[in-house]
C-alpha cells in the first residue's frame, strides 16, 4: 500500500474526511515553498500535492494560472524546483506526496528523466491534467514508465460529468479519484450543488471503491461541510490557498487550513 493510500484509509477510519491541497512549487519563490509545505502538513493537510508550474495551465483558475507564470518567469530552471522538493522530502521522509504536472513541463524536462526524478523523491502518484486525447504520444510513453517505477496516475473527472469518461478510467484508476464539482448555468459554484451526490453514487456504483475527492469551489469551511454532506470522501482546495499565500501572512494560512480540517471532522 502506498503512503497516500494508507494515509487516506487512516483518515477515513477515524470517521474524518480527507483534506488535500496543492503547494504551488516556486510561488512566490522556492524558499517560501519549503515553508509552505511545512505549514500545510503541520496545520492539517492530509495529502500534499506538489503543483508544478506550467507555461500554459489552461485547466486551472486565473489565479492559479498567474501563479504558474510568475513562478516560471522568476525561475525557469526546472532542476531548481526538484532540488527544492528534494529538501522537502528530507524534511518529511514519511509524508505522502503526489505531483500535478502538465504535459509541457514533463516534455521539457524529458519524460524518462521526469519519471526517474519523481521516483527518487518517493512521490507516490502523478496527476496529468491534460486530457489524454490531446497528448496521446506522451501518455503512451509515460504510463509504462510510471508503472515500472511503481507510481500510479491520478485521474480527474471533469464537469459536466461524462459516464464514458468514468468507464474509460475505472480499470486504470488507483489511489483516489478527483471529481470536479457541478457548476451552475453561469459556470459558478457558489455552493456545493446537491447534484454532486448523484455523481458520487454513480462512481461508487460503477465499482470504484477508492476515495472520491471533490474539488473546485471548495474555498471555505462551509463548502467543505457541503462536500461532506453530498458523500465526498474528501476535498481538494486550490485557489483559496493561493489567495491566502498572496496575503503574505503564513500564520493566517495555518489558521485557515485548521478551519478547513475542522470542517472534515465528525460532528460532536
Amino acid at each position: 500500500m502506498k503512503k497516500i493510500e494508507k494515509r487516506m484509509q487512516d483518515v477515513l477510519n477515524r470517521n474524518e474526511k480527507v483534506l488535500v491541497s496543492g503547494v504551488p512549487i516556486g510561488y512566490p519563490d522556492l524558499d517560501t515553498t519549503r515553508r509552505v509545505v511545512e505549514i500545510y502538513i503541520k496545520s492539517g493537510i492530509d495529502v500534499v500535492e506538489f503543483s508544478m508550474p506550467s507555461s500554459n495551465p489552461y485547466i486551472d483558475t486565473r489565479l492559479i494560472a498567474e501563479s504558474n507564470i510568475k513562478a516560471l518567469n522568476q525561475q525557469p530552471e526546472l532542476d531548481r524546483y526538484f532540488s527544492t522538493l528534494s529538501k522537502v522530502r528530507s524534511d518529511f521522509p514519511e509524508e505522502p506526496f503526489y505531483m500535478m504536472a502538465y504535459a509541457d513541463i514533463i516534455l521539457k524536462f524529458g519524460v524518462e528523466r521526469f519519471v526517474h526524478t519523481i521516483q527518487t523523491l518517493e512521490i507516490d502518484a502523478l496527476e496529468l491534467p491534460d486530457p489524454e486525447e490531446t497528448v496521446p504520444e506522451l501518455v503512451s510513453q509515460l504510463d509504462p514508465l510510471l508503472q515500472k517505477a511503481g507510481i500510479f496516475r491520478i485521474y480527474i473527472l471533469h464537469h459536466p460529468f461524462n459516464e464514458k469518461s468514468l468507464h474509460s478510467i475505472k480499470d486504470k484508476a488507483q489511489g483516489f479519484l478527483l471529481l470536479q464539482s457541478v457548476a451552475d448555468a453561469a459556470g459558478k459554484r457558489e455552493k456545493v450543488a446537491p447534484e454532486n451526490k448523484g455523481i458520487i453514487d454513480r462512481i461508487k456504483g460503477a465499482g470504484l471503491t477508492m476515495p472520491v475527492i471533490l474539488g473546485y469551489g471548495i474555498n471555505k469551511p462551509e463548502r467543505v461541510k457541503e462536500a461532506v454532506a453530498v458523500g465526498a470522501d474528501g476535498v481538494i482546495v486550490g485557489t483559496a490557498m493561493i489567495e491566502m499565500i498572496n496575503r503574505g501572512d503564513l500564520n493566517e494560512l495555518a489558521k485557515f487550513i485548521r478551519s478547513l480540517k475542522d470542517a472534515t471532522l465528525p460532528a460532536s
